[in-house]
């Protein structure tokens, strides 16, 4: 089977989230927002999913619980998507209400959590478009756990690396810097990927331009005054409304992406002439 060493890599992933997330989640985890709530569990649940198919995948006795799982990540990501809305949600009151640091960079987390949702959709629906294909799918889904690592790894750097350490509102400027370099590095493991498995690793290359999108829209569109009425916009909207549009954005991914990976019927073959 295709990436045997991604049940280690995932282990990483999950050590990143746990560090990164502390401060601002888990060690507060009763006093945050829902809309984190939302999110995290959904995140979390489905970085754990991911894991336990690399596990799975590697033991041809434990293939059938691979699919049951690959199955039950139908109905997961619809909760995936409402968390990113849910989030955008969050955002956007956030810069209405003159948060600080969203008041300086509001609009830009907006439009990246859009470029990060549509990413999840692009690569989910291809993922199971292609589940038939091996490395095809593997490569898809183990794209999903890269396209938002730029967070908690933005934030474990910045326990570790000074110049990403934020310590109040003067160090609101590398916030933005640390994100955009954490994409980079997220670029690099892809870079790497490519060079250890070569044509096999396209999946990678389309979320590499996926993620490079998303370093463009949250580096340079944060200014532009369509994105920023957006962001009001979507401020005044019931945050219901947000959620459950995400919650369908997601079904339909699932619903779509299953039936689009489905056999070809192939009818009964007509009787031939005498």
């Amino acid at each position: 089977m295709p990436y045997s060493q991604a049940r280690y890599w995932m282990l990483g992933v999950i050590a990143v989230i746990l560090v990164g997330f502390w401060p601002s989640y888990w060690a507060t985890v009763t006093d945050v927002p829902w809309q984190f709530h939302a999110h995290g569990v959904a995140a979390s649940l489905w970085v754990s999913m991911v894991t336990v198919q690399c596990w799975t995948s590697q033991s041809k006795r434990q293939l059938d619980l691979h699919r049951a799982i690959g199955k039950a990540s139908l109905f997961l990501f619809p909760f995936l998507t409402a968390g990113l809305a849910a989030i955008i949600n969050r955002q956007s009151q956030n810069w209405l209400a003159g948060e600080p640091l969203h008041l300086l960079y509001g609009p830009s987390f907006m439009l990246g959590t859009m470029v990060a949702m549509a990413a999840y959709v692009i690569v989910f629906y291809r993922a199971m478009k292609f589940r038939r294909k091996v490395w095809v799918h593997a490569g898809y889904m183990l794209s999903t756990p890269l396209i938002l690592l730029e967070s908690p790894l933005s934030r474990a750097g910045g326990f570790f690396f000074p110049p990403w350490h934020v310590t109040g509102p003067a160090d609101f400027p590398k916030v933005m810097a640390s994100i955009e370099w954490s994409m980079a590095i997220e670029l690099v493991i892809i870079a790497i990927i490519w060079w250890r498995v070569g044509d096999r690793a396209k999946p990678f290359l389309v979320t590499a331009a996926l993620i490079a999108v998303e370093m463009l829209a949250m580096g340079f569109a944060g200014d532009v005054a369509l994105i920023r009425n957006l962001d009001t916009v979507i401020a005044h909207m019931p945050a219901a409304s947000v959620v459950l549009t995400g919650f369908l954005i997601g079904a339909a991914t699932s619903w779509f992406g299953w039936q689009a990976g489905k056999r070809p019927v192939v009818g009964p073959v007509a009787a031939q002439p005498a």
